[in-house]
């Protein structure tokens, strides 16, 4: 589903923006998706302080390589 929005710039903003765009070959719309675009990228980033991100691993394993070749030990050795 596709969604319309609008809003409103002032004088100087609407200039600046416009401008901008032009140097860049983009047209209003594709400016405005694209800074869209980019906040939300940038706000949907994963914290570094994530706790998941932060835990350290809880399991043990004999095997030196498990990091490695886990899908090996999960599923076995690939048939050729």
């Amino acid at each position: 589903m596709v969604k319309f929005i609008q809003t409103v710039l002032d004088e100087e903003e609407y200039r600046t923006l416009r401008d901008v765009l032009r140097r860049k070959n983009l047209s209003l719309k594709e400016g405005l998706h694209m800074a869209v675009t980019k906040l939300l990228q940038e706000e949907a980033r994963v914290s570094p302080s994530d706790p998941f991100l932060a835990r350290q691993p809880a399991g043990r394993s004999s095997r030196g390589d498990l990091s490695k070749a886990h899908d090996k030990y999960l599923y076995g050795e690939k048939r050729r």
